[in-house]
Order: C-alpha cells, then sequence, then structure tokens
C-alpha cells in the first residue's frame, strides 16, 4: 500500500475530505465523535502527514528554534526542557543551537534559521548586544533585557540580583570581596557586577577592578580564577560568581588549597542548578525561575506566530536568595 492520504481516510471513515482535513490539523468545527473516529482510522492506516506540503501551503513550519550560549550548562538546559515540552504541547518542534558565547557563530546560527524557515526565535545574546535586531525578519523573544520598544524580552532582574548577594555577603560578616565571572562581553554578568559593587559601596566597602575576574562560564575556569585571585589577594574573604558552574570550580580549588567554606571564605553562585543543591555541596546561591522562563518566552513567541500578536512585551522576573552551606548563616 502506498503512502495514506487524507482521501484515502475519508474514503475509509465516510467522513468528508474538509472534515478530515480539519480534524488532523487540529483545527475546530469538529465533533468530538468525529474527531475520535477520524484520528482512531489514521492511526490504524498509518498517516503520516506531509509536512513539507503543508509548510507550503500553510507558509508555516511548525518549527521554532531556541539558540543558547551553552547548552552544556544545566541552566540553559532547564530553559530548553521547558520550551520543548511547551512547544510541543501546542504542536510545535524546537530545533536547539548552541553558540558558545560566540557572536559570530550566533548571527550565523540565527540568518540559517531564518533561512531554513523556522516559525519563531527564542535566544539568549552571547554578547552585551544582540545582533541588529532588523535582521530578523520573523517573530523573536531574547532572553535578555535589550532596551528598546521592537522587541519581546525576558530577563531575570540582575542588578537586583547582585544586591541580594552583596546583601548575604555583608550580613554575614566577610570583609574582602571579589567577584569571579565569565565572558566580560557578557550582559548579564556586567549588570550582576554593577548591582553587587554598588550595593557593597553602599556599606562603605569597595570592589576593586584587581578583584574582578574574567574568563569561560566553566568549572576549570572558575577553578583557575580562584587560585589566581587568592594567589595574588590572598585576604579575600566573600566570592561572588557569575553562575553556579563558575562557583563550583571555585569550590574546587578551595578545598584543593584546604580553605575552610564558610568559615575562611563565602562562595555565592548565581541560578540555582539542580547540582548546587546537592548534599556534597549545599550552595548558597541566587536563584533564577528557569522553566518559568522557558515555559513564557515560548508561550509569547507562539502566541505571537498564532495569533499575529504584534504588540511587544517586557517581562523581568525577580531573583531569590537560597542560602545554603557555603556561607555563614
Amino acid at each position: 500500500m502506498g503512502e495514506v492520504t487524507i482521501k484515502d481516510i475519508a474514503e475509509q471513515t465516510g467522513v468528508s475530505y474538509a472534515t478530515v482535513s480539519r480534524t488532523l490539523n487540529h483545527l475546530s468545527g469538529v465533533s468530538p465523535a468525529t474527531r475520535d473516529k477520524v484520528l482512531a482510522a489514521a492511526e490504524e492506516m498509518g498517516y503520516r502527514p506531509n509536512i513539507h506540503a503543508r509548510s507550503l501551503k500553510t507558509n508555516k513550519t511548525n518549527t521554532i528554534a531556541l539558540v543558547l550560549p551553552d547548552i552544556s550548562n544545566p541552566f540553559f538546559a532547564d530553559i530548553a526542557y521547558a520550551v520543548d515540552e511547551y512547544a510541543f504541547k501546542h504542536g510545535y518542534t524546537t530545533v536547539v543551537c548552541n553558540t558558545n558565547w560566540n557572536e559570530e557563530l550566533e548571527k550565523m546560527h540565527l540568518n540559517q534559521l531564518q533561512n531554513q524557515r523556522v516559525d519563531g526565535i527564542i535566544y539568549k545574546p552571547a554578547g552585551k548586544l544582540p545582533m541588529d535586531l532588523s535582521g530578523i525578519s520573523i517573530p523573536s523573544v531574547i532572553l535578555s533585557c535589550i532596551p528598546g520598544e521592537n522587541n519581546n524580552y525576558i530577563e531575570i532582574d540582575n542588578y537586583k540580583g547582585g544586591q541580594i548577594a552583596a546583601d548575604h555577603m555583608i550580613g554575614c560578616g566577610y570583609k574582602h570581596f571579589a567577584f569571579i565571572g565569565g565572558s566580560k562581553n557578557s550582559q548579564s554578568n556586567e549588570i550582576r557586577i554593577n548591582g553587587y559593587r554598588d550595593r557593597l559601596a553602599e556599606h562603605g566597602f569597595h570592589l576593586d577592578n584587581t578583584h574582578i575576574l574574567y574568563g569561560g562560564f566553566s568549572i576549570e575556569s572558575g577553578c583557575k580564577m580562584a587560585k589566581d585571585l587568592l594567589e595574588k589577594f590572598p585576604e579575600v574573604d566573600g566570592i561572588f560568581c557569575g553562575n553556579d558552574v563558575i562557583a563550583l570550580g571555585v569550590l574546587q580549588h578551595l578545598m584543593e588549597i584546604n580553605r575552610r567554606i564558610p568559615e575562611d571564605i563565602g562562595v555565592i553562585g548565581f541560578d540555582d542548578i539542580m547540582l548546587a543543591g546537592l548534599p556534597q555541596i549545599q550552595m548558597t546561591t541566587v536563584a533564577q525561575p528557569r522553566s518559568q522562563m522557558g515555559i513564557l518566552s515560548a508561550e509569547m513567541l507562539i502566541n505571537n506566530i498564532d495569533n499575529k500578536d504584534d504588540q511587544k512585551h517586557h517581562i523581568m522576573l525577580e531573583p531569590e536568595l537560597v542560602v545554603r552551606r557555603s556561607t555563614r548563616k
């Protein structure tokens, strides 16, 4: 038997071609009984929709793209999971691309995805600003606060996150502070530093530029930066990290040199990935609502696609301090 068509299902069920088409395309106007009858027949007959033909007819591929800087980071993996789950429930397939914090690679991905006719894009910029937004001709949602009225974005209040970290460090009694971050071009990294530095200054503490280190968003980088920092400034007793993965590297180095955590030195991460809460780690961190970010971004994008919603939405989510054993109570 050849490929099963809508016409074959219509003949098998005695239902009109138009009704079968509406059922298989998940459109309204079909009674529950008829819908069940058609879907059962389609499954029994082995019907497979011709996605290419459908996309030519509807000018839709029912595919969205998610472009992230580092899909190996559990934080971004959690966002990807939430986006994909929401998208699938609403009839969309998700394509995930990794930029490795490379702005040129990001630009290539965004251009190629549009050429491949995805219906929309969610992306986290690799640098302080995304590529020229005028170059994106399809619906998009940015996982970063980008000034302007011509884009949709969802972001965490990174400045407040930095303030929260400083407040906790000061409350714990630490006196000599540092920041170990990822890429110097990361906007979220820069804003967290600003919030941290400003709040420390309000309480009479100075965060010197020599106590701010940049590297990769990785355990290895965090370990190396902690080594470099403490060899030059052994008096540092409070370290705020750009994310939890970096903080894991910092904790690793501190254990290697037998520094007591949190008595000798306190460490705060950012994101609250699952690893941070493991019994053997118990890292204090500033939590981001990862799943909520994924769901809201997918909902915003698909609503834009399906309902031609041209209104631009700007959502700023709140960070939350999660206190564990890497800082004093």
